[in-house]
């Protein structure tokens, strides 16, 4: 018994460095190299499902500023003129914070506003609805956190 147990743990052990050592190699391996220079990336227009459209005609701007080695995670800035109110799905989860501007949200049976300095997190396969009286520039984070911490957030939320 005590043999078995002891192989048991070496064998996690092992399998952990192994899984640490693939995730540090895929990493120093796949890493975008260390910025040498200023890089411009103006934000541009993009189209959203029109049916997320309830009011107003918001010109949705956007450019992705950081993408993981891996894909799970990225950052960018966001842009949407008011007034305008959309609803908001989200597929993956996401954090924000207000550079310029607000919004008034409703979300989860909650309603709340977000001006500048703040900032708010939605998961993945929930949806808000954005009123944006005026105009919004934002920053976003989407984290892709998977299929198990997914089922387990829904399973605790």
């Amino acid at each position: 018994m005590k043999k078995s147990l002891t192989i048991g743990v070496a064998a996690g052990v092992m399998t952990l460095l192994g899984i640490t050592s693939y995730q540090a190699i895929a990493y120093v391996t796949q890493v975008a190299p260390a910025s040498s220079a200023a890089v411009s990336m103006p934000v541009k227009a993009f189209e959203v499902d029109p049916t997320w459209v309830k009011e107003g005609t918001p010109n949705f701007r956007a450019t992705e500023f950081f993408k993981s080695h891996d894909g799970k995670t990225s950052s960018g800035i966001f842009e949407c003129d008011g007034p305008s109110t959309f609803e908001w799905h989200y597929q993956l989860d996401e954090t924000i914070y207000v550079l310029d501007g607000g919004v008034d949200i409703e979300y989860q049976g909650k309603r709340f506003s977000l001006k500048p300095g703040e900032t708010a997190f939605f998961r993945a396969g929930t949806s808000a609805l954005w009123h944006v009286p005026k105009g919004i520039r934002k920053t976003w984070t989407l984290h892709d956190a998977g299929k198990p911490a997914r089922g387990l957030a829904k399973l605790l939320g």
